[in-house]
């Protein structure tokens, strides 16, 4: 029998649900999955950090409206959570262009995981490069934070389509 994951749930990132909407899985074709999200999303299991938000809001598209509609997912960060950005950045410089700090969300969505307890969701992959920016999965691997990419994260939730 599968071990049961002790976490509750999920923070998502911009790429993820880029990914999802836009590019493989849009809502038209893959009605039943954007049901299973809405759920996942209804039962609190399913979040991320404004700054996801303010990413997604940057192209006036289907997404944003989508994300308009379920502003109460885009959670605003506890002291805690900041906390943990400053330490994440201290540790990981290189995560973001340090005049972009305030307009990307890796750093949030990573301590907001690391907080939370729980699994972070991301179409990025682990920099092959050691001398590269780390990626989210990179940091999350840094902090015993598991990252699953989209498939993983569906495997996961034993949804099948």
């Amino acid at each position: 029998m599968p071990q049961k994951r002790l976490t509750e749930g999920y923070c998502i990132d911009t790429c993820a649900l880029i990914d999802l909407w836009r590019r493989y899985y849009p809502p038209d074709v893959f009605e039943s999955l954007w049901q299973d999200i809405e759920g996942l999303i209804n039962n609190g299991n399913l979040v991320a950090p404004k700054q996801v938000y303010k990413e997604i809001e940057r192209q006036d598209d289907d997404l944003k409206d989508w994300a308009q509609d379920r502003r109460d997912m885009f959670e605003k960060l506890t002291i805690d959570q900041i906390e943990t950005v400053s330490e994440i950045l201290e540790e990981h410089p290189q995560l973001v262009d340090k005049e972009k700090t305030s307009e990307d969300a890796d750093p949030f969505l990573i301590a907001q995981a690391i907080c939370r307890d729980w699994v972070v969701v991301t179409s990025e992959q682990s920099s092959s490069n050691p001398n590269s920016p780390p990626k989210i999965p990179d940091v999350c691997e840094n902090y015993d934070v598991e990252c699953y990419n989209l498939i993983e994260f569906f495997r996961e939730e034993n949804w099948q389509y």
